[in-house]
């Protein structure tokens, strides 16, 4: 069985190279046709003779991972349900901004965490991804970028691993991957520009920022009482919020920290719910993305209710029913956090009506 080629680290690739007796630089040059150009056909590779090309098409499966469908929106967003060869399937998505492209990328089949405004959580968790399976994702979505830009234009890239699965809980194979697109052999895409969401696993956040102190880390809040958000976040009941908040105060880092809410109408989007969240952060340098529900991706609607022990503001536990927030509310909640000094941004989701945002992901298994 051929080797996936994708699944090598570097210093795997160069070892492979020297027990095939072929020259040291040739693991240079496979990774600038794979990563560099982008392209997955050996008979292309015209700086390597013949004779090593046939060598190393008898030696690896260079194929990324099949695109089984594409949707597009009106704003030029793209969503990839791509196959696995075990025939699993993921979900990333190609956000067209004004003047760049973000990759949403996947780390797992599913997640573990079943939290409540998810679509991704009502899958279950089937599996990790292998290293090779992510950085697949950023090359499709990277030859596809390229396609839709301007003739001679190399559009800028951002990578947010905030696609399918909780990337800390896939640590290993997560790392893998960024090794090879933060790398010069790599993709190269600059650290500075690559984003890891999680949803609170503290293990998982120290080792990243040390073993990549340049990447920006976003932190899934979605509600300042621990027990509203054990509610909505199941995993805050093992990983404390107090315990992250403590590290993210005390810990200097060379970005600030983005905190996510998911605001959900009724839920956690009063100006009660600014206020702790105001005081809640106080402290950590950082900017808040508020995010008004998503509906429609989790099947969690006014005809299918979750219900929420409510134990905020004293009240009773009752049915919530998850709904979007009404603009004022949302600009009201975004300017009581702006005049206690914080950076805010609004972001309603771009590619919402082919259920790539927020919150949307998830596949038919």
């Amino acid at each position: 069985m051929l080797k996936w080629i994708y699944d090598l680290s570097y210093e795997e690739l160069e070892k492979d190279i020297a027990h095939l007796y072929l020259p040291r630089f040739v693991a240079d040059q496979v990774c600038r046709w794979l990563y560099e150009k982008n392209i997955n056909d050996i008979a292309c590779w015209s700086n390597i003779s013949k004779k090593n090309r046939e060598t190393l098409s008898q030696t690896y499966d260079i194929r990324l991972n099949k695109v089984l469908e594409v949707q597009a929106d009106r704003e030029g967003n793209r969503k990839y349900l791509i196959e696995l060869k075990d025939k699993y399937k993921i979900e990333a998505v190609l956000i067209k901004e004004k003047k760049h492209f973000t990759m949403c990328i996947s780390t797992q089949v599913g997640c573990a965490l079943k939290c409540k405004f998810c679509a991704t959580g009502r899958m279950g968790f089937k599996r990790n991804l292998s290293s090779g399976e992510i950085l697949s994702q950023a090359l499709l979505l990277k030859k596809d970028a390229a396609e839709n830009s301007a003739p001679g234009q190399k559009e800028k890239i951002n990578i947010v691993f905030m696609g399918m699965g909780e990337p800390l809980l896939n640590y290993e194979n997560l790392s893998r991957a960024l090794q090879l697109i933060t790398s010069e052999k790599g993709i190269g895409i600059s650290p500075r520009n690559i984003t890891v969401s999680t949803a609170g696993i503290l293990d998982g956040i120290k080792r990243l920022e040390k073993d990549f102190p340049r990447l920006k880390l976003s932190f899934s809040l979605n509600a300042p009482a621990a027990a509203l958000r054990e509610e909505l976040m199941p995993i805050s009941k093992k990983e404390k919020l107090d315990d992250i908040l403590a590290y993210f105060r005390h810990t200097p880092r060379k970005h600030r920290v983005t905190f996510e809410y998911v605001l959900i109408k009724g839920v956690n989007d009063s100006l009660q719910d600014a206020e702790k969240t105001a005081a809640l952060l106080r402290g950590i340098p950082c900017k808040i993305n508020l995010i008004p529900y998503n509906p429609g991706g989790s099947g969690v609607n006014l005809e299918s209710k979750v219900l929420l022990a409510a134990k905020r503001l004293n009240a009773p536990p009752r049915e919530w029913g998850f709904e979007t927030p009404a603009e004022p509310e949302v600009e009201a909640f975004c300017e009581y956090l702006h005049s206690r000094g914080y950076t805010v941004i609004i972001r309603w989701s771009k590619g919402r009506e082919i259920k790539s945002a927020c919150g949307q992901l998830a596949t038919e298994i």
